[in-house]
């Protein structure tokens, strides 16, 4: 047969053959999982109506180049009260020898006498064979276990060592001990060993019915005994069920008790984590200098204190009662003050605050109130990450492009939170995003500002977030050239993942030698991922080639046409002129907006904004064009929270020139919710279209202009009187 599956295990080829009469028969059976691994056995047997007799004259097991054989052959015969084994034994030879011998009777009724014996028996092969690699346990093991006495009260004794004892990534040096039953009472021994040093103990006397027959109850109600010693445990094998922990650092140490009765246990004792550290892929982070506290109580609450210092401050406390022990109470309060929450490649945030997390492990709930101090999303990682060709391309018009975008929709913000805590998982959690949160890209550059709500998406398992954030300073690239931003929203509306709906305005004024200048609209629509452009503006009988025109070569579309004669000729020169400004302004401005976005993430010095940005001037020939493309440097900065400072530079200038290296400074106040107050000094010809010709000598000179704005804001928004 080919392509087997048995009970969820899968083979790639199997044959059997028998001769066979009246229930008894030879016969020899193979069977190939994959090249490289074969199991094969031969030899007779006989069955009967209620049990059967098995002789195997043959049998081995290859693996990888390892062979494992039937090194003495019994018979195996077992009926419905009786498994018997007459001295079956297993090796494999060579520099890494194996041997298990099986030998005695297990019998649900009257005496049994059963012996097994294992030496250098490695788990990861056997869990191979069985077709379990999923279990992640490895490590090489010794035991010794004899079975004797009644069915009714069996004496059970064992030993055993298991060198390299492995639970995924986490591996002591040795773990030995002992088990005794008798008297329906087991007895557990048990130590546990890094390099030389003993790291874990434990005992156990614990009340069950190991009877061999059929058992109403194995585990009784009655006292038990439990005892265990940590000293200096690595924090890597304490915390190895925890999976989504990686790169563990630390040491657990304590003591606990356990008594009462199986039913009704009271624990006592403390067990601390100290100088721990670990790495959560999902969120990016890791988390340093962390200690923490376990007090169990013999009324089965356990009081919780965690503190981790770097970076941020985070602190967990409260208690969790273990009633049910399955599916215990909780009542834990998490607090963070200005604790980095996430750092992927795709958006990094501080928040403080706090929430409570409450309910039981299988129905949590978590509330409170969270703020993010800082954060930025970018938004080019987030593309790069769902393979999206090309969603920054500055041609996307009215209608867009028809880019298939689920694939990043769908893409949760943490991946890998499915369990039972998670299935069930409420949350109703307040994040308020004050000031000093950007959208990043390529193209945008967007502070923004406003009230969200955290909810727990059951289906996608994913956190999702409801509400709206205004958009409040920062600038948008079309076509190489930087718009300002004039306001608008950035809408989350419960979908999984992070995209939300844009709704963003912003302007650039453009001048050009022969006419006033004119001030072209965009408004930035669509998704996160997905954005639509639409150009506008005020200035009458302008098309949209005529708006392109404008922005790219600092001229209406109809400008670079023909004439004839001299004032052809100056208009072909102008035109040539205008296509190389043109270009210059596509990649420069491209070039600058990646640049400019590098800056703000690795300049040692912390910079909020980072705009570089072509002179907004005249574009002629005869002109620098390599200093009109890089020509205006804006460098942004909070000033605590609610001051906004900006420096605009211009280090291309040069003495004779007509611009200042320092062209002006502004200062944006927060005074309260509603009120803003700009303050400003700026060359003069920031703000006004003019672009004659003027000299200057200091630093800060007479063509510039001193103001003060005063903004009120006022609007509606159905989810802040929710």
């Amino acid at each position: 047969a080919i392509g087997i599956v048995f009970e969820g295990r899968e083979f790639e080829r199997g044959g059997f053959e028998a001769d066979m009469l009246a229930r008894a028969g030879a016969g020899r059976i193979e069977v190939v999982r994959r090249p490289g691994e074969e199991y094969r056995a031969r030899g007779s047997f006989e069955l009967d109506s209620v049990g059967g007799r098995i002789e195997l004259d043959e049998a081995s097991v290859r693996l990888d180049g390892q062979t494992w054989v039937l090194a003495q052959a019994g018979p195996v015969s077992w009926g419905d009260a009786t498994v018997s084994v007459d001295s079956v034994v297993v090796m494999r030879e060579g520099a890494d020898p194996m041997r298990l011998s099986v030998d005695g009777d297990l019998t649900r009724q009257g005496q049994s006498d059963f012996q097994l014996q294992v030496e250098g028996l490695h788990i990861d092969r056997i869990l191979h064979m069985a077709q379990r690699e999923d279990l992640q346990v490895g490590g090489h093991v010794d035991a010794d276990l004899t079975v004797r006495g009644t069915s009714r009260s069996p004496e059970i004794t064992g030993e055993f060592a298991v060198l390299g004892p492995r639970y995924g990534t986490t591996q002591l040096t040795r773990v030995d001990g002992s088990v005794r039953y008798g008297g329906r009472s087991l007895a557990v021994e048990l130590a546990g060993w890094d390099a030389i040093r003993r790291v874990v103990t434990g005992t156990a006397t614990l009340p069950l019915d190991l009877g061999l027959g059929d058992v109403e109850q194995r585990v009784l109600d009655q006292p038990m005994e439990v005892h265990v010693v940590a000293d200096s445990l690595d924090a890597a094998i304490a915390l190895s069920y925890l999976t989504s922990l990686n790169g563990v650092l630390g040491t657990v140490s304590g003591e606990v008790r356990v008594r009462g009765t199986p039913q009704r246990p009271e624990p006592e004792g403390t067990v601390e984590l100290r100088n721990a550290a670990w790495s959560i892929d999902a969120i990016g982070v890791r988390h340093q200098g962390i200690d923490g506290e376990l007090r169990l109580r013999p009324d089965r609450t356990v009081d919780v204190t965690l503190a981790a210092r770097v970076p941020g401050q985070a602190t967990v406390s409260g208690t969790v009662t273990l009633e049910p022990v399955r599916d215990p109470e909780l009542d834990l309060d998490f607090g963070f003050t200005r604790f980095l929450g996430v750092s992927r490649p795709d958006m990094e945030g501080y928040v403080s605050g706090g929430f409570n997390l409450g309910g039981t492990y299988t129905r949590p709930v978590a509330e409170g109130a969270l703020t993010v101090d800082e954060g930025t999303i970018y938004v080019d990682e987030l593309q790069r990450a769902a393979s999206v060709v090309d969603l920054s391309d500055p041609f996307l018009f009215d209608v867009g492009l028809a880019v298939d975008t689920t694939a990043l929709v769908s893409q949760p913000l943490f991946a890998g939170l499915r369990n039972p805590f998670f299935d069930n998982l409420r949350v109703d959690v307040d994040l308020a995003v004050p000031r000093g949160t950007w959208l990043r890209s390529i193209d945008t550059n967007v502070e923004m500002t406003g009230d969200l709500l955290v909810r727990y998406d059951r289906s996608a398992g994913d956190f999702v977030l409801i509400g709206e954030l205004e958009a409040l300073r920062g600038s948008h690239r079309v076509l190489g050239r930087n718009f300002q931003l004039e306001g608008g929203t950035v809408a989350f509306i419960g979908r999984p993942g992070l995209n939300p709906d844009l709704d963003i305005a912003a302007s650039t004024r453009i001048r050009s030698p022969d006419e006033a200048p004119i001030t072209i609209d965009a408004q930035v629509t669509g998704t996160l991922v997905q954005p639509v452009v639409t150009l506008s503006s005020e200035e009458a009988g302008l098309a949209e080639e005529d708006l392109i025109s404008y922005i790219v070569f600092g001229q209406p579309s109809a400008a670079l046409g023909g004439r004839n004669g001299a004032a052809g000729q100056l208009q072909e020169l102008n035109a040539v002129a205008s296509v190389g400004q043109g270009t210059l302004t596509l990649l420069g401005g491209a070039f600058a907006n990646q640049l400019g976005s590098a800056l703000a993430r690795e300049l040692p010095v912390t910079l909020d904004y980072v705009s570089i940005q072509q002179l907004t001037g005249a574009q002629t020939i005869g002109r620098s064009f390599a200093a009109n493309t890089f020509s205006q440097v804006e460098l942004g900065r909070y000033i605590g929270d609610d001051v906004f400072a900006i420096f605009v530079l211009r280090p291309f200038a040069t003495e004779g020139q007509d611009e200042n290296k320092l062209a002006g400074v502004r200062v944006e106040i927060a005074l309260n919710d509603n009120y803003n107050v700009e303050l400003f000094r700026e060359d003069r010809f920031l703000r006004s279209g003019s672009t004659g010709l003027r000299t200057s000598s200091t630093l800060l000179g007479q063509d510039e202009i001193l103001g003060v704005f005063l903004f009120r804001e006022w609007g509606y928004s159905p989810t802040r009187d929710r």
